[in-house]
């Protein structure tokens, strides 16, 4: 199928930015829905249209795309609280369907949906799309919330013969990312010539994906076969303190500065396992950069000025 126009839910967030680039810089004519659309009016592109939208709220005309990707999603501020529950499954779950649903009604070809890499029982081998899934150890409401979302999309593209895609990605980093989280957090601190105290014994691991991989990623998804469910994280799980000697050498700061205190739970290695993403690999041609490579792609583009500008915000 050749994609002429995209429609892009959620996109004013970290990935949907990237994804809207690529697809511009593609040829693709994008229409991107967003609460604040004059976020993305002020691009000034002639081929996006920015449409204010809302999940829950029924689909803009969008009948001439070929698909919608949605991004759109809520993510508690507190992932422990349980009273989130009935909010991530009233906007993840249901409204993920309600937008499938006003899409298929449309004519809208194909639905991307994008899940969580996170949503695996934990294991020390890498998590391929079959793999357990059992979400229990961190942000259960939000995770179940997603998970349960890819089951109704997918029941609901067999009913209307819509090809439907799940992408899981992993823990994504790169340009335009918040001031949240382990890899901005170690930035950051070393810019500055502060130390990193790795608390967890450094032991931590997580499968860390450039942003562009996963954006680059959707779009192969939604221009080919790609239907069911792929996983797009780098196939390799970085423990904290790898993560942290990394980015110090492509910065060229002190690795001095990198402390280790505590253990990791249990003495072994606390975190998610890597995503296996050999069937991105096989049926989308998905080759994914090891993290440093993610790490020097960043620092090429923006010297890592907007993480320091964040100053730890959003």
């Amino acid at each position: 199928m050749t994609v002429k126009e995209l429609v892009v839910t959620g996109a004013t967030g970290f990935i949907g930015a990237r994804l809207i680039d690529q697809a511009l810089a593609r040829g693709y004519a994008v229409t991107a829905l967003a609460r604040d659309p004059d976020r993305i009016a002020a691009r000034r592109d002639a081929h996006l249209r920015a449409e204010k939208w809302s999940v829950g709220e029924p689909l803009p005309s969008v009948g001439q795309a070929d698909a919608v990707v949605h991004l759109a999603a809520y993510i508690p501020a507190d992932l422990s609280d349980a009273d989130q529950t009935v909010k991530c499954f009233e906007i993840n779950t249901y409204g993920a369907l309600q937008a499938a649903m006003d899409a298929a009604s449309q004519g809208v070809r194909r639905f991307a949906y994008f899940g969580s890499g996170q949503v695996y029982t934990p294991a020390a081998e890498p998590a391929s799309e079959t793999s357990p899934t059992f979400p229990v150890n961190r942000a259960s409401y939000y995770l179940a919330s997603k998970l349960s979302a890819e089951i109704c999309l997918l029941a609901f593209g067999k009913a209307k013969a819509m090809p439907v895609t799940i992408l899981r990605p992993a823990s994504v980093y790169g340009p335009g990312m918040d001031g949240k989280g382990m890899v901005t957090a170690f930035i950051r601190a070393l810019a500055r010539g502060h130390p990193v105290i790795i608390r967890d014994g450094g032991t931590y691991r997580v499968d860390l994906v450039y942003v562009d991989d996963v954006a680059s990623l959707a779009l192969e998804a939604v221009a080919g076969a790609g239907e069911g469910v792929f996983n797009a994280g780098s196939g390799h799980a970085c423990t904290s303190l790898e993560a942290a000697h990394i980015i110090a050498e492509v910065m060229g700061a002190d690795p001095a500065l990198i402390k280790v205190e505590g253990e990791g739970k249990d003495g072994g290695a606390a975190g998610f396992a890597a995503l296996n993403v050999a069937n991105a690999a096989e049926q989308l041609a998905y080759t994914p950069r090891a993290f440093r490579q993610g790490i020097e792609a960043w620092k090429a583009e923006t010297g890592f000025a907007d993480v320091l500008s964040a100053s730890g915000q959003d």
